[in-house]
């Protein structure tokens, strides 16, 4: 029966349940009410029902409680509604989710040291200030988290929806360092940052396991990034991992300048309004304003214009306004004048003195789309990896590289990693594996298997170098097997590492039933030659073969590779992106297996569907309680 309530309970009702355990309880938090205190009196197996579109402004905690019961936050909207299990949030929904917004640079919501068992459902968490910090923090990353025992666990994140700014963007959207946490069915968009590397999703201080099933992740720096920073926690390593069936995308429009060139730049010519002297007078403009954080970023210096003085006057400027700019620069005489409005007036007065900046204005900066400097055992499939470019790194989509970023952390490794039934699109290049980290030592990666994906447009028009693998630096026992990789660089695989008379050996390594161009180069590395002379001196006793290289030539290779045809022949319709076998194509039976040369298209295209849209996982499930009759 409903309880009466006081001033103590913060505008917060409480309703006990009949038909769950006993003493549970649903916590009703209106628009005023006091979220913290709900949280607070929250016991195992209660429901906190906050207003449907209401909004939330604080720093909010989920403390610790005594016992195993889950205790559910939630939107109070009806679940007819909201989208149904195993289906993903958009931000269409967001009128029927409360909002939890931070009024600073704190995160919105974060988890007390060993706090546990927690759902969060069908919530939404707008940007931070200026987009600085991380939404959401599950556990710490600092000292202030320095034993297991200190370790937020077993906490869910259904169906929840986190943002950025729109112009100032956000750090980080979520804070990972916790144990048996899952992140599924949500989507976290607009995490995009200037100065700093910014993740939907990042973590460096939780032991894991960690599953990230289903979300849309949409992130700047690096859509997920496992590592990075040294971990407070001697010896950790985030192990037992699943991504599965997301979509990490970033706009193309991040590509461009964050801020419009200024247009419709016109001087006119002002005699005796000022003190300029005769002559010709040529000006640029540069929109300004906040972009994040501290920065107030810069949009590309205007065309020139400006006007000529027969005699001693001034020009007077005008342009058409640039959205959201908060002021302008004008440059001219080797100096510039900073304006609010869209019009200046050069009489000759002094200005600071500057040339105008070169290049295209200040850009959101991107690295790649999946990163894991610090795990093990991870599993990575039927995902959706697109959109990437060359800014602050090279532009590999992909990277398996170990990280001891400040020295406090020889132990950070990449192991035991299967990345399979993916599809890979629209970036530089495909993947990077690393296996030592340098100027500081790392442990050594190893076993990665990367089977049955599909990698298609790997263009140097995105900037970078084209190619489907870089691999060097001495990682152990990499299996490449069953991939499809369309790409315009000059080779599939590239080695590197050492120096010409001692190269840093790749043992283990297995390059089988592989469909790839081989370009200019194929298979080749630092100092050596393309095929066997790169295979002889970087990887010793590898096994190659299997593979469809088309247009190499045989003889640089290990018997039982193909190299004839074309490409485009061999796919159904690649330059529409159907890398499915044609009719009588020279993959059809090839591999050593007896399958086809390539990915597995049949399956990837099952495992993958509905990925796009967020729809619940097609692939059918084990029955249960199955009974046969007769």
């Amino acid at each position: 029966m409903p309880r009466v309530c006081s001033t103590l309970c913060l505008a917060v009702a409480l309703t006990f349940l009949g038909a769950g355990r006993a003493g549970a309880a649903t916590i009703v938090v209106s628009q005023g009410g006091n979220l913290q205190s709900a949280l607070n009196a929250a016991q195992p197996g209660d429901v906190v029902t906050v207003q449907a579109g209401a909004t939330f402004t604080g720093n909010f905690v989920l403390p610790v409680k005594t016992g195993t019961g889950v205790i559910t936050v939630r939107s109070s909207a009806a679940d007819a509604d909201l989208p149904r299990a195993g289906t993903r949030i958009t931000p269409g929904y967001a009128g029927y989710l409360p909002k939890i917004r931070s009024a600073n640079t704190a995160p919105a919501l974060r988890t007390a040291a060993g706090a546990h068992h927690w759902r969060l459902l069908f919530l939404e968490f707008p940007s931070n200030e200026l987009g600085q910090g991380e939404i959401v923090r599950f556990g710490e990353g600092s000292s202030e988290q320095r034993m297991l025992a200190q370790v937020p666990y077993e906490i869910e994140m259904d169906r929840v929806y986190i943002h950025g700014d729109p112009l100032y963007g956000q750090k980080r959207g979520i804070a990972l360092n916790g144990r048996s946490i899952t992140i599924r069915n949500s989507y976290v968009a607009d995490i995009k940052a200037v100065d700093v590397d910014s993740q939907a999703i990042g973590g460096w201080n939780g032991p894991g396991p960690f599953t990230i099933e289903n979300n849309f992740l949409e992130g700047a720096g690096e859509n997920v990034l496992l590592g990075g920073s040294d971990p407070a926690i001697l010896n950790l390593v985030s192990e037992h991992i699943v991504v599965r069936r997301n979509h990490m995308s970033k706009p193309m429009a991040w590509r461009d300048p964050i801020i419009p060139t200024p247009a419709g730049v016109a001087g006119t010519a002002r005699p005796g309004a000022g003190a300029l002297p005769p002559g010709s007078y040529r000006y640029r403009i540069v929109a300004r304003r906040p972009v994040g954080g501290a920065i107030v970023g810069r949009s590309t210096a205007s065309a020139e214009a400006g006007a000529d003085l027969a005699s001693p006057g001034a020009v007077a400027l005008s342009w058409a306004p640039v959205p959201h700019a908060t002021e302008y620069r004008v440059y001219g005489r080797n100096q510039y004048w900073s304006v609010t409005g869209t019009a200046f007036t050069d009489t000759g007065a002094t200005g600071t003195a500057s040339a105008v900046p070169s290049g295209a204005g200040d850009k959101w900066r991107v690295k790649n789309i999946l990163e894991l400097k610090n795990a093990r055992n991870v599993t990575v499939e039927y995902n959706v990896f697109e959109n990437n470019w060359d800014n602050a790194q090279p532009g590999y989509a992909i990277l398996f590289t170990p990280r001891n970023q400040d020295g406090l952390c020889p132990w950070c490794v990449v192991e035991n990693v299967t990345f399979q039934f993916n599809i890979v699109r629209n970036s530089p290049s495909g993947i990077n594996i690393a296996g030592f980290d340098w100027p500081n030592p790392s442990a050594q990666t190893n076993n990665i298997r990367i089977r049955h994906n599909l990698f298609s447009n790997l263009t140097r028009s995105l900037g970078g170098a084209g190619w489907f693998l870089l691999i060097g630096d001495q990682p152990r026992d990499i299996v490449v097997d069953h991939n499809t990789a369309d790409f315009d660089g000059t080779n599939a695989v590239f080695a590197h590492g050492g120096t010409a008379s001692a190269p840093r050996l790749i043992t283990g390594f297995q390059f089988t039933n592989n469909a790839v161009p081989h370009r200019d180069a194929g298979i080749s590395g630092a100092n050596f030659a393309s095929g066997n002379s790169t295979l002889t001196a970087y990887f010793p006793g590898s096994l190659v073969t299997g593979n469809w290289l088309q247009g190499g030539t045989a003889s640089r290779y290990p018997a039982g590779n193909r190299f004839s045809g074309s490409f485009a022949a061999a796919f159904v319709d690649s330059a529409h992106g159907d890398y499915r076998p044609s009719a009588g194509s020279v993959l059809l039976g090839g591999a050593t297996d007896g399958a086809n040369i390539g990915a597995d298209m049949a399956a990837l295209l099952a495992g993958i569907s509905g990925v796009l849209d967020g729809r619940a996982d097609p692939r059918p499930s084990v029955p249960s309680n199955l009974r046969i009759t007769r």
